[in-house]
């Protein structure tokens, strides 16, 4: 088998706000999709304001067939469940810094998967489209990030000798979205086309880990005649831990004593924080759901009340706030759950608290 790294754009400058579409017209199977984000800061500062707040959805289409649709941040976490690695994330917040961050769309159960990738040759009019909102946190100013700033480099991973003819791809989607409540039960009617390869669930909100946002998720098939799914969404953060571990993120900040600062490993973080200026001491006075206080004193004691830039490395679970059902051996699509033998397929999420929850699911879909 011969793999080939095709560049299909390097740096192409995204709108401030809006859509970009970029047609794909190879022929060689796709086994994956990477793109690498970049943007630049304002003279000043952008602090808590990253690429993944910005780039608001990723899609791939035929159409008005959906083939995948995400954020950058579901991408990124789904990447994560897929690979047990998360993708290139380095934000800088420093005046006129540099953030860099990158996501792969995998279609295959691996990379370079011979047998399930992506065949244009299937469709009639193949479009990546990427949508920006480079306000999405802060307006354009000195400290967020500078107008048409925003970046994208887009890489095709494709197969030039040796796949075999294709029997499917993985299809990814944002399913359904809501803003949950402190108590009570929603109710999703979930798909029963494809196969189930992965259930991602994000339930965000500040300060809180996701399951005190969303505590229990169900799955019942034919009114509860099969139930695949029962589990408190804090035994899957700790489930998957034991099988991937934590994951670790390195971060350029600026901050001040006493400052909050927010990071994307929602579960369990642990802070190493390095000053940059000498003669400083920098701890943690508590680190827990996605973020940390931090306490900035010189030797002498003297609290430091503006604004200098330190460099972290975090270490924790649940990236974006998401936990993962995987369903079945990613390597044996026998194993995953086939939703066809059933008419009614009932996803339900036991809320607990106040936050932005999106379900995502991963399918199998045969050419």
């Amino acid at each position: 088998m011969r793999y080939r790294d095709v560049e299909l754009y390097y740096e192409q400058t995204l709108d401030n706000v809006g859509t970009k579409i970029i047609d794909l017209r190879t022929t060689d199977p796709i086994s994956a999709i990477r793109l690498n984000f970049t943007g630049t800061n304002g003279t000043t500062s952008n602090k808590d304001n990253r690429l993944n707040d910005v780039i608001t959805k990723i899609e791939l289409v035929d159409g008005s067939d959906q083939l995948l649709s995400l954020t950058l941040k579901e991408a990124q976490a789904l990447q994560f469940r897929q690979t047990g690695k998360l993708p290139y994330m380095r934000p800088e917040e420093k005046a006129s810094g540099g953030h860099e961050e990158s996501v792969m769309l995998m279609f295959g159960r691996y990379l370079w998967d011979p047998e399930y990738y992506l065949d244009l040759s299937k469709f009639k009019n193949p479009q990546l489209k990427i949508t920006t909102n480079i306000a999405a946190v802060r307006a354009i100013a000195v400290t967020a990030f500078a107008t048409g700033t925003l970046k994208v480099t887009v890489d095709l991973m494709v197969m030039e000798e040796g796949a075999a003819p294709a029997q499917g791809f993985m299809m990814a989607k944002n399913i359904y979205g809501f803003t949950s409540g402190t108590s009570g039960d929603e109710h999703i009617d979930m798909p029963v086309d494809y196969p189930y390869v992965n259930l991602m669930m994000r339930a965000f909100t500040a300060g809180n880990d996701v399951n005190e946002n969303i505590s229990k998720l169900k799955l019942l098939c034919d009114a509860g005649k099969f139930t695949p799914l029962f589990k408190y969404v804090n035994d899957l953060f700790k489930m998957e831990e034991e099988k991937l571990g934590p994951v670790q993120l390195r971060y350029g900040i600026l901050a001040s004593d006493q400052d909050t600062v927010t990071f994307d490993l929602n579960h369990d973080p642990r802070i190493t924080i390095t000053p940059v200026t000498q003669g400083r001491i920098a701890t943690s006075q508590w680190c827990w759901s996605g973020n940390f206080s931090l306490a900035l004193t010189t030797h002498a004691g003297v609290a430091v009340d503006t604004d200098e830039a330190l460099s972290i490395i975090v270490s924790g679970s649940c990236p974006h706030s998401t936990v993962n059902v995987p369903f079945g051996l990613r390597n044996d699509p026998d194993t995953y759950f086939d939703p066809t033998q059933f008419g009614d397929i009932d996803l339900v999420l036991t809320q607990a608290a106040a936050s932005a929850v999106a379900v995502v699911l991963e399918q199998l879909r045969p050419y």
